[in-house]
């Protein structure tokens, strides 16, 4: 088994895969990679299982010391990676030596960086993943100095360079994100979706809150019901919560839209200042846009 030293954990860096999507009924979050095309990216393009844990990298990246051999993919937000000091490629197989020091610096776009492994992490699961929820303290913790992750090690050289998935510039470009109708859209003023919102500072995994100019208060409830990654509740003092991968699977707030996967995507990448807006992309029978 090969080992990488947390020389520095960076922010928030977290192993991460798929996700537990099998234990909503018993109020386990799904978690999971937050812009899971970006990691899907680095896994194919490594010939990995599709389900092969990840680095998830938030913004000020770790500083990682290699002692074996690695193949590894970066993807996702720019972090100005680097091997010893030379500027790595996103979206492109590197190989590391034994002995390489991976760090990372300024922040050029997006948010969230991707850091994929040949053969992936190999991280104990729970409940059927290796994602990381803090709260419930399931898989690795938030990586600290001095930690130790480990990989199969394999020296196999990947020829090819091609992924079935292609980078996306829309993560980091588009500002719009679709949604669809959730089960109270009837309850929503309709001029949010004309709203530019801008994502709060008390956004993290679990949910982005925004904050429009107009204000949307209402006073329409529902009993407890299931929610999930994208569902949008409109809390009583009118501004949108956008729930994200570790969400909770269920609330008593209007759930007025739900964010498309893409739309998932792309929200993951944004960071606290950040504007959006929505997109419906399919309005219920009778209603005009």
């Amino acid at each position: 088994m090969s080992v990488i030293e947390v020389l520095s954990p960076g922010l928030y860096t977290t192993v991460q895969d798929r996700g537990r999507t099998r234990f909503r009924s018993f109020g386990i979050p799904v978690s999971g990679c937050m812009d899971q095309l970006s990691a899907d990216l680095g896994n194919n393009l490594l010939d990995n299982d599709s389900n092969a844990p990840v680095l998830e990298i938030t913004m000020m990246g770790p500083q990682l010391l290699f002692q074996d051999k690695a193949n590894i993919v970066i993807t996702g937000a720019d972090l100005s990676a680097r091997i010893d000091g030379k500027l790595l490629k996103t979206n492109t197989i590197v190989t590391i030596n034994s002995g390489d020091v991976l760090s990372f610096g300024k922040l050029k776009y997006g948010c969230r960086t991707y850091l994929c492994i040949q053969n992936g992490f190999d991280v104990p699961a729970h409940f059927g993943s290796c994602s990381a929820y803090e709260k419930a303290q399931l898989g690795l913790p938030v990586l600290k100095k001095g930690m130790k992750l480990y990989y199969q090690n394999n020296s196999t050289p990947i020829f090819h360079q091609n992924s079935r998935i292609k980078p996306s510039n829309l993560l980091f470009e588009e500002n719009t994100v679709d949604v669809v109708p959730g089960p109270e859209y009837h309850l929503m003023n309709e001029k949010l979706l004309s709203e530019t919102f801008e994502i709060t500072r008390d956004s993290n995994r679990m949910g982005y809150r925004l904050k429009g100019v107009l204000s949307y208060s209402h006073s329409g409830s529902i009993l407890t019901s299931t929610v999930m990654p994208g569902t949008v509740q409109l809390p009583p003092s009118g501004d949108p919560v956008v729930l994200m991968k570790d969400c909770q699977t269920t609330g008593g707030y209007p759930r007025i839209l739900q964010v498309t996967e893409m739309g998932i995507n792309i929200l993951a990448q944004k960071k606290p200042g950040d504007q959006i807006k929505f997109t419906l992309k399919t309005l219920p029978e009778g209603r005009q846009s």
